[in-house]
């Protein structure tokens, strides 16, 4: 282990998520959101040889008000959208899944369960996505997308806004 680029990597990683939240709490309260600070996030899941993993220590994310959640983990650069099952349709899981094809669904209390894995899944049809969404008893589903950078990140989150407003998932 180089204590020097896991600490280089780190930082790297932390300062990327400061300078993307200070460019989206410019521009994203005039599309209606609402931009928090960047925060340690605890607790979260990171998808590693096949398997969700409990990570204990702490990453950088923050929350755009309403519903959604970006960040960054050693694995990838992401964002979460939470979308009440009743707002989920075949057009937006279709759009959602060719969008952003390296993407995760689950529910809200089941989440280590999750009714789409893009390391898992390969290419299933939409609809194939939204029977499991509509035969589960969640009420509130999390769209997970994942990036290779900040700058991917931050085209997919304008992207993914600009999506939602047009399938009315947003509580604006």
């Amino acid at each position: 282990m180089n204590v020097r680029e896991i600490h280089k990597f780190l930082n790297e990683m932390w300062e990327s998520m400061f300078t993307l939240n200070e460019e989206l709490k410019l521009e994203l309260p005039k599309e209606g959101f609402r931009v928090e600070d960047v925060e340690e996030a605890f607790g979260a899941y990171i998808f590693l040889d096949g398997e969700w993993r409990l990570m204990k220590y702490p990453h950088p994310a923050f929350e755009i008000k309403p519903q959604i959640e970006v960040g960054a983990t050693p694995e990838s650069y992401y964002f979460v959208v939470a979308v009440p099952k009743e707002r989920i349709n075949e057009n937006f899981v279709g759009l959602f899944i060719e969008l952003f094809p390296r993407s995760f669904i689950y529910g809200a209390q089941d989440f280590l369960s999750d009714v789409y894995n893009w390391r898992r899944d390969g290419r299933v049809s939409p609809r194939e996505i939204l029977e499991k969404i509509e035969a589960s008893d969640e009420k509130l589903f999390q769209f997970e997308a994942n990036f290779g950078s900040v700058e991917a990140l931050k085209r997919g989150l304008m992207r993914l806004i600009e999506t939602g407003k047009r399938f009315e998932i947003f509580d604006l």
